[in-house]
């Protein structure tokens, strides 16, 4: 289980109520959030929307798309959803939208690249 862990955070804003505890891959990750152009260096979850719909108990998620999900300091969670499969970060950023509609670019941390 050296790549697995059990991950449990609680969604933010209109998914309050529940709370996610998903088996998936922990990844050290720079998110770019693509309006202001910040970017945030933060371990991360990656895993797939059938996990999320599981640890849920929803269909929120699509269950064959990638998300990462990251937990933030203020208890904020922020689930972005990949635009294409992600099998882990690679230095070539690769995009996604959260639930708000907001756009992300994630790839592997680089303390050039990313705060």
């Amino acid at each position: 289980m050296h790549s697995r862990c059990v991950y449990i955070a609680a969604l933010f804003g209109a998914l309050i109520a529940p709370v996610i505890v998903v088996a998936s891959e922990r990844v050290d990750i720079c998110a770019q959030y693509s309006a202001t152009g910040d970017t945030y260096h933060v371990t991360a979850v990656s895993t797939n929307g059938s996990e999320l719909n599981e640890a849920t108990n929803t269909l929120n998620y699509d269950s064959l798309s990638s998300y990462i999900v990251i937990s933030w300091p203020d208890d904020q969670t922020t689930v972005i959803e990949m635009d294409a499969p992600f099998s882990g970060p690679t230095y070539v950023q690769t995009g996604g939208t959260d639930q708000e509609g907001h756009l992300w670019e994630i790839s592997a941390y680089s303390p050039a690249a990313c705060k």
